[in-house]
């Protein structure tokens, strides 16, 4: 009998939360009792009306604002656009033109929706300030000078109270003095969808003239916010319509959203068990690290945590990419984000990039934030389960990487071998991994390590410099220039290395072989004097038979006589169709995911697949399925139902098999996650 998957453990609250059930009770009783139209004269309208009106005063008292708007919208976002087209429009009709450049001002971690924002109006209303980002500090603190400097032509400057990937918290009242000393009357919009519940807000006592807020990132329903409006500052309505909110916002109001933040309001007026103060949400933070850093031998932590809030943590591990770290979590049932979820498909934080911290760090940073009402038992469990992921990472460092490995890091592709004579060749190396290269060759005996540079560019000094610091300075670097005479060759018993200048062009061959099986594989690369470069891998059944084209990335320009395989492969995207292409074809399932995500959800491929796969499931990972290959550990002859995660990995993998002459391949192209 295997053993459940793991249950999800959330740890992605500053993406989004759940509706806490206080909140969740109030909205469905809007949704089928209460839901009268708010603008209707009758008493089911009337009832609406008094929800939403109290729900307001509540807010403001949650706020700390006894004057000034709170309008109801449909997230932050839609309190940004106000924000800015009220500030443009009422300087575009009503200032005097004093100012030779007017400026707009924000900061330069501000979520993207701020300056996004920003640009889209500035050039859509015609206004064409100059925009002007505020630089952070190593803390992610704003630079106060600065402002002072350029703050007096501003007509705007957007900053924010908590950042959504760091947790830094800005000093408001310390802007608030730079900013009312040298521009008293420009209007400041402040982002708080990270403060509201984390940190104490007091409109009042400060001069913040607009603060958007976001219901779903503190368990009211998505599609709700709201919009504090300092007294007397310029508005526009950015929806018109028929006159809801007193012509404020038209259109019919989201009665159960509102009802939503009713209850979250009255839950962060009133003395509640609910929310934990921040002494305790300070405890669930240091539960955390400690158990971050028990996992993970070297871990770094971005930020300070003295000006952060204790809900979140952005964290870098030195040896393993972003990636890796989501997917052992994710096989462990934690849910975690790399940076922002709103930022998603960017490779590189720019908030971290602001900070001054490292390409590393920048590319592979983890967000891990909690909720203010998680309790401690959930804290608890969440450190457990971050436990237990060690022994698995110790299992994959511990694994045999002898012959080919491929690597891949956000576009580029390296490759490292490890020969019979412990030797090792890095192909490509890219300065990333060298952590991860160097993490996977450390429980290697080797004679020698040889890095070839396929591409002379302005960084491969510093890379030949990166590589002697890690690997010490026996290592061998070679670069194109350096290698002498067409046909220089390097090599051993079951490798070589070959480079070829051919009317001014250069390319390269790498080709690994096994004796045994008489199979072989070639990696092929052209790039000449422009830094241009393209490679491509192939493979032999043996060592006298032309190429087959395996992973092309681009064209070659006929370089090597190639077939290019043309079969195609089943793609699964059902529990039962799975189930029926297994028993039809008595196939086996390839889990292409890396072996530390493997061990720790054992039990979750038979689950999802709903069918009992004793001894028909094998792990390989997608960056040794060619090395499984040459050793002659997949066969051609076999059928595969290749799984990993999401579909990705898997899909990448069916080509590669196809390509290395396996004839029946399914993907499970929803993955493991989804299904």
């Amino acid at each position: 009998m295997n053993p459940k998957s793991p249950e999800q453990i959330y740890l992605d609250a500053n993406a989004t939360t759940p509706v806490i059930s206080p909140i969740l009770e109030k909205v469905m009783e809007t949704m089928a009792v209460n839901f009268g139209n708010p603008s209707s004269a009758h008493l089911a309208g009337i009832k609406a009306k008094d929800l939403l009106e109290e729900t307001r005063q509540l807010g403001k008292k949650a706020i700390g604002a006894h004057g000034g708007e709170l309008l109801f919208t449909s997230g932050a976002t839609e309190g940004i656009q106000t924000a800015i087209v009220s500030v443009i429009s009422h300087y575009l009709r009503y200032a005097p033109r004093d100012l030779h450049e007017p400026i707009i001002l924000y900061g330069a971690t501000e979520h993207k929706a701020v300056p996004n924002t920003i640009k889209h109006w500035n050039s859509l209303l015609g206004f064409n300030a100059r925009l002007v980002e505020i630089p952070v500090d190593q803390r992610g603190m704003l630079d106060h000078d600065f402002i002072a400097r350029n703050i007096s032509s501003a007509v705007m400057i957007c900053t924010m109270a908590v950042n959504n990937e760091t947790g830094v918290i800005q000093d408001l009242y310390g802007l608030e003095k730079v900013i009312r000393t040298h521009n008293p009357d420009i209007a400041w919009l402040v982002d708080c969808v990270q403060a509201l519940g984390k940190m104490e807000i007091s409109m009042d006592t400060i001069s913040i003239d607009y603060a958007p807020f976001s219901g779903h990132k503190l368990y009211a329903p998505k599609g709700i916010g709201f919009l504090y409006i300092r007294p007397g500052k310029p508005y526009t309505p950015f929806v018109a319509g028929g006159g809801q909110e007193s012509g404020m916002r038209s259109g019919t109001e989201n009665l159960p959203g509102i009802a939503g933040l009713h209850s979250l309001f009255s839950l962060l007026v009133n003395q509640n068990e609910v929310f934990n103060s921040i002494y305790k949400l300070r405890q669930h933070r240091t539960m955390l690290v400690d158990a971050l850093r028990e996992t993970f031998s070297k871990v770094t932590f971005h930020g300070h945590f003295e000006n952060s809030v204790p809900t979140t943590l952005n964290f870098s591990v030195d040896d393993f990419t972003g990636k890796e770290v989501i997917d052992l979590m994710d096989a462990a049932g934690i849910r975690v984000s790399g940076g922002s979820a709103c930022s998603s498909g960017a490779h590189n934080s720019f908030v971290l990039d602001a900070m001054g911290l490292s390409d590393w760090c920048c590319s592979n940073a983890i967000r891990l934030s909690f909720g203010p009402a998680d309790s401690t038992a959930f804290i608890e469990k969440a450190c457990n389960a971050i436990r237990a992921i060690k022994p698995s990472i110790v299992n994959d460092q511990s694994s045999n990487i002898c012959g080919l490995t491929h690597l891949c890091y956000q576009n580029k592709q390296c490759w490292l071998f490890v020969s019979k004579n412990q030797e090792a060749i890095v192909v490509n190396p890219i300065q990333a991994l060298l952590p991860k290269i160097k993490r996977m060759l450390e429980n290697e005996s080797l004679k020698k390590i040889t890095c070839f540079i396929i591409e002379d560019t302005d960084q491969s000094e510093q890379l030949i410099n990166n590589i002697r610091d890690i690997f010490g300075q026996s290592v061998d670097v070679l670069v194109p220039d350096l290698l002498g005479q067409n046909g220089c060759y390097f090599g051993g018993d079951d490798w070589s290395v070959t480079f070829h200048t051919v009317d001014e062009k250069k390319s390269m061959s790498f080709s690994v072989f096994n004796e045994e099986t008489q199979k072989k594989v070639c990696l092929t690369n052209a790039f000449c004097n422009l830094n241009i470069s393209s490679h491509s891998l192939f493979y032999a059944t043996d060592f006298t038979t032309k190429y087959t084209s395996l992973c092309s990335n681009s064209s070659l320009n006929n370089q090597s006589a190639c077939e290019t395989t043309s079969v195609k492969y089943d793609e699964l995207a059902s529990q039962k169709a799975a189930n029926n292409w297994l028993n039809t074809h008595d196939a086996l399932v390839l889990d292409v995911r890396e072996r530390g995500e493997h061990l720790l959800s054992l039990s979750e491929i038979p689950e999802k697949l709903g069918c009992d796969l004793e001894n028909r499931v094998i792990n390989i990972p997608i960056g040794r399925l060619v090395n499984a290959f040459i050793d002659g550990k997949l066969s051609s002859d076999s059928t595969y139902l290749i799984v990993c995660r999401t579909g990705k990995r898997s899909k990448q993998s069916a080509d590669i098999l196809l390509s290395l002459g396996v004839k029946k391949v399914a993907n499970l192209s929803k993955g493991l996650a989804r299904l």
